[in-house]
């Protein structure tokens, strides 16, 4: 039987270390040997280092994303996590936009920030594990701070899959990790569509763009074709739908581009009352987040259809 082999990324990913630096120094030290890929041999690493207690799950990873602003990702980013986690799933939100509302909603000024985990342009990197932050039972946040607002042009071939090795040592730890991204295109959703399995796109029913969507599903099928062909279109959710409004061509518009879920998110005051107290919805209002509860499970009906 072939050896296993594992790179620096896995290593980090499936033994117990604090970073990259520790493991190359150690290795330098202990003149571990590699292949010409720079791959080492697991039956050499188990020697040297205590392998991670894994829990058994296989992430799905969803990007919240749609290229227009006022969409209302942010607030569906929350909702739809802290629903995941009330129905008993392991969940990691990851604010992934330079405005970092959710980090100032619920953490404040973060002094590192998703940001520092990326290495970028060579800066020694904080591992994603140590800057998490806990919001509830079962639902982690990764934090976000302005810094972010600086990660704009590639400087080396790799950084449009910085994102992707930052989360690759916590996957294991989650059942579903949630990506709040910005409204924007260029290399911050790249990163967040390349680490992604699937994508799903909040259409806040007042404000719809059908040009929005054209660029967002054009921007997708260019990743799919140069850097992640497994990406998958989870749906396009209605949100702030107000059942009174004459909207039965909309469901029919979208589909054009993207799939349109069943569950819908209706227009409730408790939202946005609920963030200006700095409170998750399921504490503030549980009638409200019923709408996000038959979302979620809707998700993960939609997220296990399209696992390989």
């Amino acid at each position: 039987m072939k050896a296993k082999v594992l790179s620096v990324e896995e290593v980090l990913s499936e033994y117990v270390l604090s970073s990259e630096d520790e493991f190359r120094e150690k290795a330098e030290k202990w003149s571990l040997p590699k292949d010409s890929k720079g791959k080492y041999k697991t039956e050499v690493l188990d020697k040297y280092f205590s392998k991670k207690v894994k829990n058994s799950f296989e992430s799905v990873i969803i990007a919240v994303s749609n290229q227009k602003g006022g969409e209302g990702k942010t607030t569906v980013s929350i909702c739809l996590a802290e629903a995941l986690a009330k129905s008993g799933k392991k969940v990691l939100l990851l604010d992934w936009d330079a405005q970092a509302n959710i980090t100032q909603l619920y953490v404040g000024q973060a002094d590192k920030s998703v940001f520092h985990s990326l290495g970028y342009k060579g800066e020694d990197k904080v591992e994603v594990a140590e800057i998490i932050v806990n919001l509830a039972p079962g639902l982690d946040l990764v934090p976000s701070s302005i810094h972010l607002a600086n990660f704009t042009t590639p400087y080396e071939r790799d950084d449009f899959d910085l994102l992707k090795e930052a989360l690759l040592p916590v996957r294991s730890s989650y059942e579903y990790i949630i990506i709040d991204c910005p409204p924007s295109l260029g290399l911050i959703l790249e990163n967040a569509l390349i680490a992604a399995d699937l994508v799903l796109v909040p259409i806040q029913t007042r404000a719809f763009s059908v040009q929005g969507l054209k660029d967002l599903h054009g921007t997708i099928e260019k990743i799919r074709k140069k850097a992640n062909p497994s990406l998958g279109l989870l749906g396009a959710v209605l949100n702030q739908y107000e059942d009174s409004r004459a909207l039965s061509g909309l469901a029919d518009t979208v589909r054009k581009y993207f799939p349109v879920f069943d569950s819908v998110v209706y227009r409730r005051e408790a939202i946005p009352q609920s963030q200006a107290k700095r409170k998750l919805l399921s504490e503030y209002d549980p009638k409200a987040m019923q709408m996000f509860s038959t979302l979620a499970e809707e998700v993960i009906r939609r997220a296990d259809g399209k696992k390989v």
